[in-house]
């Protein structure tokens, strides 16, 4: 995995940008480098656990499903402060899916009904303030908003 660290000039924020592999094993060093990024900044606790949480459920989505082939692919990742919260951005070459217009889970009705998973897209959306998806160029972009409150 590499980084790097970039001022924007004009915007006040800083960036960060990784490239990584579609492989599990890249999820908690994706973690770690974003939060050494974001640690000078001091975002509150909420802030904070909202951006791993969004972290970990765009990136396992995008590992578990977007790539059918098989084959290697990089997820691009780019995490921005500014003034009223943390921007992530995650950009694949993966099949299209817009996280945003997947339906809510059904709440089961039962225990037995009760199965792990299949939340990860609705806690996504409860944890971000805004959230945007487009299919640009044969890739996946999806760019979400935490409040740094």
């Amino acid at each position: 995995m590499s980084s790097s660290l970039h001022e924007e000039s004009g915007s006040g924020g800083e960036t960060l940008r990784l490239k990584l592999p579609n492989r599990f094993d890249a999820l908690e060093a994706a973690r770690l480098s974003v939060l050494r990024f974001l640690a000078p900044h001091q975002p509150s606790p909420r802030a904070l656990y909202a951006v791993e949480l969004v972290l970990e459920e765009a990136l396992t989505n995008v590992i578990k499903y977007a790539f059918r082939d098989g084959d290697s692919h990089e997820i691009d990742l780019t995490v921005r402060i500014e003034a009223d919260g943390i921007v992530l951005r995650f950009e694949d070459d993966g099949v299209a899916f817009d996280p945003l217009q997947a339906p809510e889970p059904r709440a089961p009705s039962t225990i037995e009904e009760a199965v792990p998973g299949g939340l990860g897209i609705a806690l996504l959306r409860r944890h971000c303030s805004s959230a945007d998806y487009r299919r640009l160029g044969g890739r996946n972009v999806l760019t979400v908003r935490v409040s740094s409150a």
